[in-house]
């Protein structure tokens, strides 16, 4: 089939240590556990079956789930490496606790699959993860011990799901642009984002992180993860700066749109009162910047930006 228009790979930087430790979740033993692997094997199918989706690993020219193809599997400017088998228990463990969190039935609706490798490069920077037309690509590599592999791939999965929700809501990036403020410019290449800007404390621009102040999908990423893994926190930037409620708003929404049983999640999660600062781009009374970037796209110099 011809391939289609992919969104720009997304990334999710390796901030596992500074993450663990601002979370206070503590370092687990560098021990590896044993991995068998047809209990690994048993395991990723069981998991995959029980919430409709194909969860593999092994050769990532074989990261493709129908109608798609080999083709597909293909990672622009980007390399992946297969996943060493001991690596897989802590993945596996962040995937299982990540999709526990979605309403049931509901990942499949967007995403067919969950592939793990070892290694992921984006513009010959290390990333964290990725994602295709149709399933999510997430890093499992020692390098970050089980604890970093259970949170990159834990986050990995509510990032990385929510660019996939991001490319089927246009209008959401439009209203979402409106959001960013005026002066704001996107980072201009996937090794920018990788590198990251510079991190501040208690930030009150909105952006929940450097890393999502990159870009307006970026920023939308780390808005799902922020919810779905630390709600507390969004609750607290939302008391630093208004546009966070608001930007918290028009993401419930858009999880909404796509199934309605994510209210209910969102009030047991004690996030509803951010909900009454949902507004329209035309409402909100901001200026929309100049150089918002749209699906698909890295804005790159002498683009005409």
């Amino acid at each position: 089939m011809t391939r289609p228009v992919l969104a720009r790979r997304n990334v999710l930087t390796y901030a596992v240590s500074a993450m663990l430790a601002a979370g206070g979740l503590g370092v687990l033993c560098a021990r590896q556990r044993p991995a068998e692997p047809a209990a690994l094997r048993r395991r990723a199918n069981a998991l995959g079956a029980r919430h409709g989706l194909r969860i593999d690993y092994g050769a990532p020219t074989a990261f493709f789930v129908p109608p798609y193809g080999p083709e597909d599997a293909v990672i622009p400017g980007g390399t992946a490496t297969p996943v060493d088998p001991s690596a897989l228990p802590p993945a596996l463990d962040g995937i299982e606790e990540a999709l526990a969190v979605y309403p049931a039935g509901f990942v499949s609706t967007v995403c067919k699959g969950i592939f793990v490798c070892g290694s992921l490069t984006l513009d010959g920077a290390e990333a964290g993860g990725t994602f295709g037309p149709a399933w999510l690509i997430l890093v499992a590599t020692l390098k970050v011990r089980e604890s970093g592999i259970y949170e990159t791939c834990r986050l990995g999965v509510h990032h990385e799901l929510s660019s996939l929700i991001w490319a089927k809501l246009p209008d959401v990036q439009v209203r979402w642009s409106a959001l960013m403020p005026a002066d704001w410019t996107p980072a201009k290449t996937n090794a920018e984002v990788l590198i990251g800007r510079q991190e501040q404390e208690d930030r009150s621009d909105g952006f929940l992180s450097a890393y999502g102040s990159t870009t307006s999908e970026n920023d939308f990423n780390v808005y799902a993860e922020t919810m779905f893994a630390f709600p507390s926190r969004l609750l607290a930037a939302a008391s630093r700066a208004p546009v966070v409620a608001r930007k918290a708003a028009l993401i419930f929404e858009a999880y909404e749109r796509l199934d309605p049983r994510f209210r209910e999640m969102f009030m047991r999660r004690g996030l509803d009162g951010l909900r009454s600062n949902t507004a329209s781009s035309e409402d909100l009374g901001l200026r929309v910047s100049p150089v918002g970037t749209p699906r698909g796209e890295i804005v790159r110099p002498g683009d005409g930006h």
